[in-house]
Parts: C-alpha cells; structure tokens; sequence
C-alpha cells in the first residue's frame, strides 16, 4: 500500500472516529473535533494538489521531449544511440568484474 493510499485510509478511519464521537458535547472533544476537522482538509488538499502536481510535471517533460523529438529527429536518434551506448558501455564493465 503506497502512502497516498495509507493516508487515505487514515484519514478515513478518523472520520469514523468523529461520526462516532458526535454525541459527545464537551468543550475539550469539541475543540478537538475541530482541529482534527481542520486536519483532514488540510490532508486532502495535500493529496489532491500532490497528483496534480505531479501529473502537470509529467505532462510538461513529456511535451518537451516530443518538441524536442520533432524539432531535431536527427539529433534525438543520436542523442538515443549515445545514451544506449553509454549504458551498454557500462552494463558490459559491471558484468566483467564479477
């Protein structure tokens, strides 16, 4: 289980605690109530800005490399073969070694 998905679940279960404690009327429960309500929003925004985040980075990369791509394809082939090389070059000297 990743930690989007623990966080999830946690936040989750801290709702349950809530609904289960809403009989309770005390100042203490209720002021403890609402920090952990103020809590869990703060959580999932977190989680919500976190995926955005992260799949608004992938997106702009990934339109980079295709401008690139088609904007020099004869340099993106080369740039592919020197990289390919590279780590051939290597994976060939770490499996000599042993």
């Amino acid at each position: 289980m990743n930690t989007s998905n623990k966080l999830t679940q946690l936040v989750i279960d801290v709702e349950e605690l809530l609904a289960a404690l809403s009989n309770e009327h005390s100042p203490e429960v209720k002021e403890l109530r609402d920090q952990v309500e103020d809590a869990i929003a703060s959580a999932k925004h977190a989680i919500a800005t976190q995926g955005k985040s992260a799949t608004a980075r992938l997106a702009h990369y990934a339109g980079s490399v295709d401008d690139y791509i088609t904007q020099y394809p004869r340099l993106a082939f080369a740039t592919g073969a020197l990289i390919g090389s590279v780590i051939g070059y290597v994976a060939g000297l770490t499996s000599s070694k042993e």
